[in-house]
């Protein structure tokens, strides 16, 4: 088969177009031939060596692949082959404390050789075809290319989770969004309006307001003006946000997040904290009863949860480039120039 393989961190340009071996699945796997798969922010961090400088190379990464099933490994039951199927990227036990919780995403295996990242600790969808654990595949209705599909698993799984699940977010709620033109953001709006709260969108960019707007937005507000935490208390008569999704997470915007956030409000952290910062959290975190917690990934039942808004058509994929698979380093070269709006998508 042909794959896209990562040999060596560094650049796009170490991402090599390759002939390689098609893999064979084991006893529960799955042999996915892969429709779609997504570019992501995690697999730039991967790819440069920044999130897990301690992996495995060669590898084929590409996490949450959308395609067919096409053959089944030893025992698998419930799937089938022909069957259209999105993947959830995180490989659980099924058996540790967090799994039985139904908090699979904070799975004791998930960073040692019983589980991990599918393209990461795994081969990944950078492929022709791929092996995936089968009860890590969420069937697919008609309904949802496998472009679309392939959005869910580390873009609109989680914030699905983070605005249902971990910020709760009720209707009328005001929930603020920092961090709303990028790639999850734009689909938090959507998923925040789904949930029936009134989002407020700080943007630094504004080439990404009119993306904002369309995916529901009630008021947009640029972050690169001094005041803007200021209008956010405005336009909540003063009270703050009752819900603030943070997925930028620098010092600054953990700040303002923190002042901005009303009595008995929610934050939702979903970026990385920087190296060596500390989150300095006033008293009336106390005094006011206000939440900070934060917001891993998804996991499966959150995957099958946001095909079911997509389906249903509360929720879009913003899908605004497709390219060949074989191009993969011209996508990401695109996606750290800042030139995607939503996600790009890359398909054999």
């Amino acid at each position: 088969m042909r794959a896209v393989v990562l040999r060596e961190f560094g650049p796009p340009e170490n991402l090599k177009w390759e002939s390689v071996p098609t893999p064979e699945p084991q006893a529960d796997e799955v042999l996915l031939r892969v429709g779609a798969v997504s570019v992501d922010l995690f697999q730039m961090e991967f790819r440069s060596g920044r999130a897990l400088p301690q992996a495995t190379l060669p590898r084929i990464i590409g996490n949450g692949p959308a395609g067919v099933v096409e053959a089944l490994g030893q025992g698998v039951q419930g799937v089938q082959t022909g069957q259209r199927v999105v993947v959830a990227n995180n490989v659980s036990c099924g058996n540790c404390r967090y799994c039985r919780l139904g908090r699979e995403t904070l799975c004791a295996g998930l960073n040692n050789h019983r589980g991990g990242m599918i393209g990461a600790h795994r081969d990944g969808g950078y492929a022709e075809f791929v092996t995936v654990p089968a009860r890590n595949v969420v069937p697919l209705p008609d309904s949802i290319s496998f472009e679309q599909a392939c959005l869910i698993p580390n873009t609109i799984g989680p914030v699905v989770k983070a605005c249902a699940g971990r910020a709760g977010i009720r209707a009328g709620e005001n929930v603020l969004i920092v961090g709303a033109g990028g790639g999850m953001g734009v689909h938090a709006v959507q998923a925040a309006r789904a949930c029936g709260g009134r989002v407020i969108a700080a943007i630094r960019s504004t080439r990404v307001a009119q993306a904002v707007r369309d995916s529901g937005a009630d008021a947009t507000i640029s972050t690169r003006e001094a005041d803007w935490c200021d209008q956010v208390r405005a336009l909540t008569d003063g009270w703050g946000a009752d819900v603030v999704l943070d997925f930028v997470a620098t010092r600054d915007t953990l700040s303002a997040s923190l002042s901005v956030l009303a009595p008995a409000g929610r934050l939702v952290i979903m970026g990385y904290f920087p190296r060596g910062s500390i989150l300095e959290t006033p008293t009336w975190v106390f005094t006011e009863e206000r939440t900070i917690t934060g917001n891993r990934s998804a996991g499966r039942q959150d995957v099958a949860d946001a095909v079911s808004l997509i389906h249903n058509g509360r929720i879009k994929p913003m899908v605004s480039r497709v390219v060949p698979l074989k191009d993969a380093a011209l996508a990401h070269k695109a996606f750290e120039a800042g030139e995607i709006v939503g996600r790009a998508v890359l398909v054999i």
